[in-house]
């Protein structure tokens, strides 16, 4: 009894202060000024039992209003709140969670007004697993000249998780959209999968990868007006120009113009009189020929035989 005595008299003007601190602090935060506000709580589930999935439209925050002193629900708003929800020892079927206005734990002086929604109701489901191909969503499609020859995706399987009654039937899950209407070469592209409402998680997270296969059409054109040139000895032609008719590339041949295409004939050797030549033509590469009209001139030589 002495020796408490005695530790109450040591420090005791440090003692006294800190007294005086708290009572002003009570005096301080009891006379300010009270507000109100609305926060929002994330809903999270822990100690989620195994093999067990929940389904159901679940609400993924609460809105709980309170009332308090101005500096407490300040420092609660511009913190993230969240609201746990133990599922520990559950079995499958639906189950109903009530927060009241002792579920949270606020500061002394901060009072819940009000909760929405005033109950959460999920389902707990057996989860299963499957394994399934993933289906490329492509929208859209490649510019004018170009076209898609083919779509997969890296990996093209994956294993997923979720509840039986969701996989029973369940063939394939689509990606998220993947535009193509400015590619014009093979591509490859981030996605994701899209389970939509499916309550559904990959076993093992990994980067998905859509290959778009993006190539030229095939384009064929007729150019008409090609000057055929005798080479290596000048002589008259007739007729002097061809019409021709090529395939390549929707890009190089939309492009191609006269004077990219050159048409000769061989007069190294010609006899006297009249001679018939083939035409031959010289093409961009990848370009490649169908048909020359004609494809033989003639031309009168005056050598002798």
């Amino acid at each position: 009894m002495k020796g408490w005595l005695a530790s109450l008299n040591r420090n005791r003007a440090l003692k006294l202060l800190s007294l005086l601190l708290a009572l002003a602090l009570w005096f301080a935060v009891g006379r300010e000024e009270r507000t109100e506000t609305s926060l929002h709580m994330a809903v999270e589930f822990v100690n989620l039992p195994a093999k067990m999935v929940v389904t159901g439209e679940v609400p993924t925050e609460l809105e709980v209003q309170i009332i308090g002193p101005r500096s407490q629900v300040n420092r609660l708003s511009q913190t993230r709140q969240i609201y746990p929800i133990d599922l520990d020892g559950l079995k499958s079927g639906q189950h109903t969670f009530y927060p009241g206005p002792h579920s949270f734990s606020f500061p002394q002086g901060v009072v819940v007004n009000r909760i929405q929604p005033a109950a959460i109701t999920i389902n707990l489901s057996t989860s299963f697993t499957a394994t399934l191909f993933i289906k490329p969503a492509v929208v859209g499609s490649p510019p004018e000249g170009y076209e898609l020859k083919g779509v997969k995706t890296r990996p093209e399987q994956v294993t997923v998780s979720g509840p039986q009654e969701e996989l029973t039937d369940l063939k394939f899950i689509p990606t998220y959209p993947i535009e193509v209407r400015h590619l014009t070469e093979m591509t490859v592209l981030p996605t994701d999968l899209d389970f939509k409402n499916l309550h559904l998680t990959l076993k093992n997270q990994v980067p998905i990868l859509a290959e778009l296969d993006i190539q030229p059409k095939m384009l064929t054109r007729t150019i008409p007006g090609v000057t055929v040139y005798p080479e290596p000895t000048p002589v008259n032609l007739k007729p002097d120009q061809v019409t021709v008719t090529v395939q390549g590339p929707w890009p190089l041949v939309k492009r191609l113009k006269v004077e990219d295409l050159k048409a000769t004939v061989d007069t190294s050797i010609l006899g006297r009189g009249r001679s018939r030549l083939s035409v031959s033509l010289s093409l961009p590469q990848g370009v490649t020929l169908l048909r020359v009209q004609p494809d033989r001139v003639t031309c009168l030589s005056g050598k002798s035989p």
